[in-house]
């Protein structure tokens, strides 16, 4: 086959280069950083020209081949358990592509038999998979075998940990998933937080560790409370860049805005949730009428707001629950995880998060379900802190097992001599990828845990009317850019925690104390070594739901590590300099999680159907397809880790109503 041509852009002269060379050393692109070893890394624009043109992903991957100890899109991964699995790595995405490019229509002719017989296999080990997991063995009764399939290296889907070394302090930030509002105590939730070991939801927090004047803190990496501000750079005309504090309380009176949207903002902030705009509850006429419209085009109606406004300031904040912006949500969503009745969360106390984000809950319900996979007892602060016994999680002749790197490319049911009786078959079979080779094991049954996005492809019996619910699940990606600095004195000088922008990288940040069970120290001041979580979203206003996902995609996958690492220095810069921020310096690591289907984002019609037909996740929902339940919590269009909970549940529970006899 022919090598394919990539056009490069021209070298620069050397002046070009003796300026730029200046400009990165000012910004510490020539540090060794945390151990981060891609220094050498050349630029690969995503704006290059190509002829006969690779895949991103395909791109990246020669030029990993072309030079080995080197991975542009992976990057630095931090250090611990972790330090392998920052989001979707190289190795990651290489083998799901596989899946998507249709390698696996026919199981390969090596294909190796394990010789194992569970009763049930779940396939992703995200919160869903593991609660699947968690759930069955506590249900099946004794004697009942479980195998857990992950295809990453370490469990816990997008609840998941970063870890740095910073100046003697290990540092943790969350990957993807990240707080948890507490429940009613007597709710299905709050029993199941119990029953793993959450016994108290409300966390104890770093105090104030300084002997300066205290400044409040968030307890998660979101704007609240907290005193905040809001950057205007070069798009409103502010060359030199400004910073306004609390411009939104104060009605944006001095802040570079037109009039209109002033106004328009002002009586945004100022609006309160009444006058029949609010579902009581999911299904009633007011939300399936929002669902019949986009999320912009309720708060249209609502505020009287433009399109323009809602585009340039509120887009993708106002949709960014779903990783899209309103102008492609449905309009449902802005009332869809309320549905799931949290406690006490328009009070910050009613809002927690581990250290680590949702990946504490991950720890627990891996610890609850094989004891010895991670250190010491129960507590908090062991599972919190303690090492993963990766050798306990695929432990022969164990009831449960959690198999890693194990890549799930096939699931069929066993000997079905009629299409469309897979009830009739005894067994399914399961083929998954490890280490460049393909096993196979057989299950009773399945729950299929995993994102939709590959679910669809891999079920290869999936009937009609399950491919065509399917084809109405779209995901889009984010990145989590978690940056380690050695204090955040600059932003304590300006009075602020926290603060938001609109232009470049992200739109947010925030200093947050952390739960003690997992942070090092019991304190924080500004003197603190800490981790800036930016939230990356790829938004393209006026495309339609499925191409925003795509083109969000390209771009999150075809721009390399050094690039966006360039990106925060110069952005960071840009913002703090003048508050004594020295990127060079006080920039001690940066870590990339890229998730390419980050968010399920519901298109209008997602939550309860259009032109007469069911809603896509109420045809998976309603039955088992032969001994295959479906999991995840894409089939609630609710974001949220409950609902990969809740959706758990109840596909065991229909399993065991329904499928398994014996």
């Amino acid at each position: 086959m022919p090598r394919k041509t990539i056009l490069r852009p021209k070298e620069p002269t050397p002046s070009v280069n003796q300026e730029n060379s200046r400009a990165e050393q000012a910004l510490g692109m020539q540090q060794r950083v945390t151990r981060r070893d891609f220094l050498n890394a050349t630029l690969l624009a995503s704006g290059s020209i190509l002829l006969n043109p690779l895949s991103p992903a395909d791109l990246l991957a020669t030029r990993a081949a072309e030079r080995p100890n080197e991975d542009d899109l992976t990057g630095y991964g931090g250090i611990g358990d972790y330090a392998n699995s920052n989001g979707n790595t190289l190795a990651v995405l290489s083998a799901g592509h596989e899946i998507r490019d249709g390698r696996f229509e026919n199981l390969p002719a090596g294909v190796i038999d394990t010789g194992e017989t569970y009763d049930c296999v779940v396939v992703g080990g995200g919160i869903s998979g593991l609660a699947a997991a968690l759930i069955f063995q506590r249900q099946a009764g004794s004697g009942k075998t479980c195998l857990v399939l992950d295809n990453h290296p370490i469990f816990g889907g997008e609840a998941k940990r970063n870890e740095f070394l910073v100046d003697g302090h290990r540092l943790i930030a969350h990957q993807g998933s990240a707080f948890f509002p507490v429940a009613y105590p007597h709710s299905f939730v709050a029993r199941f937080y119990e029953s793993i070991g959450l016994k108290t939801p409300r966390l104890e927090y770093q105090t104030w560790g300084s002997s300066e004047p205290e400044m409040p803190l968030s307890r998660t990496p979101y704007l609240g409370s907290a005193p905040n501000a809001t950057y205007f750079g070069a798009k409103f005309g502010q060359q030199q860049g400004l910073w306004l504090t609390d411009p939104w309380g104060k009605d944006l009176e001095k802040a570079p805005v037109p009039p209109k949207a002033r106004a328009e903002l002002s009586k945004f902030q100022s609006a309160s949730d009444s006058g029949g705009h609010v579902p009581e509850y999911a299904g009633d006429a007011v939300s399936r009428r929002l669902d019949t419209i986009t999320l912009e085009d309720h708060m249209m109606e609502r505020h009287a707001i433009s399109r323009e406004t809602i585009r340039t300031f509120l887009s993708p904040g106002e949709g960014g629950g779903y990783g899209l912006g309103p102008d492609a949500l449905s309009g449902f969503t802005a009332y869809a995880a309320d549905m799931l009745h949290p406690l006490d969360i328009s009070d910050e106390t009613g809002t927690q998060m581990f250290p680590d984000g949702n990946g504490g809950i991950a720890r627990l319900i891996t610890k609850a379900l094989i004891p010895e996979s991670i250190a010491g007892d129960d507590s908090l602060r062991d599972v919190c802190r303690n090492a993963v016994n990766f050798a306990a999680l695929d432990r022969a002749g164990a009831s449960a097992r959690i198999r890693l790197d194990s890549t799930a490319v096939w699931v069929k049911h066993d000997d079905v001599k009629h299409e469309g009786e897979p009830a009739k078959s005894e067994f399914v079979t399961i083929a998954y990828t490890r280490a460049g080779k393909t096993y196979r094991v057989r299950a009773r049954s399945v729950v299929m845990a995993g994102g939709s996005w590959t679910t669809r492809h891999i079920v290869r019996d999936l009937p009609a009317d399950r491919v065509q619910a399917y084809s109405q699940f779209y995901r889009t990606p984010c990145m989590m850019a978690n940056v380690a600095v050695r204090n955040w004195r600059f932003l304590y000088k300006m009075g602020i925690s926290g603060c938001q922008w609109f232009e470049g990288l992200g739109n947010y940040m925030q200093v947050r104390k952390l739960a003690t069970c997992g942070a090092d120290v019991p304190t924080i001041g500004p003197d603190s070594p800490t981790v800036l979580s930016v939230k990356v979203l790829y938004t393209y206003p006026g495309q339609p739901t499925e191409q925003q996902g795509h083109m969000g995609r390209a771009e999150l996958i075809s721009t390399p590590f050094r690039e966006y690492e360039r990106q925060i220095r110069y952005q960071f810069t840009a913002m703090f300099a003048r508050s004594g921020f020295d990127a060079a310096r006080d920039i001690a690591g940066i870590i990339l999680n890229r998730w390419g289907h980050a968010y399920l984002s519901p298109a209008p019609g997602f939550f309860f159907g259009k032109n007469g037909k069911p809603a896509p996740g109420d045809v998976l929902r309603a039955a088992p397809f032969g001994r295959i339940a479906f999991a995840n919590t894409d089939l609630s269009g609710v974001a949220d880790h409950r609902s990969s909970i809740i959706e758990a549940d109840r596909a065991v529970g229909q399993l065991l109503d329904q499928v398994l006899a014996g």
